[in-house]
């Protein structure tokens, strides 16, 4: 009965532990999303709107799942808190570019099993990128 039990404990213990290790894996996945949806609608923008102040939010809620037709309603789930900031680069990057650089920074938090989580994801756009092409 004793080796019974250990063997029980151990496997309830290794089933419990996967379906952490998966539920944490499906926040990520889903933080990486988000993080991409926001650098995607910041690539359609013109060079004037990245640099006007207050065009681009800097700050945006998510929700893990959708749940309803209004953004007010963020379904269940944990909650992503995210901001955007869009600032010159730095000279010691490009020197020769940097009124024609910005530096796109997207953060995103959320808190998981009484535990904060924090994800990054950074990119440059270009004066004279991509997103002219969506323009002519």
């Amino acid at each position: 009965m004793a080796v019974l039990g250990v063997v029980v404990v151990a496997l309830y213990s290794g089933m419990a532990q996967s379906a952490l290790s998966v539920r944490l894996m499906r926040e990520n996945i889903r933080a990486t999303q988000i993080m991409v949806e926001k650098m995607e609608v910041i690539r359609t923008f013109n060079w004037d709107q990245i640099n006007s102040d207050g065009f681009v939010p800097t700050n945006f809620l998510s929700s893990y799942m959708y749940n309803g037709t209004n953004s007010t309603n963020l379904g269940a789930g944990p909650i992503y808190t995210g901001g955007v900031s869009i600032v010159k680069v730095p000279v010691s990057v490009s020197q020769n570019y940097t009124n024609d650089l910005r530096m796109v920074t997207i953060n995103l938090s959320w808190s998981s099993a009484g535990i904060s989580r924090t994800r990054q994801l950074s990119t440059y756009v270009s004066r004279y990128g991509i997103q002219n092409s969506l323009y002519y």
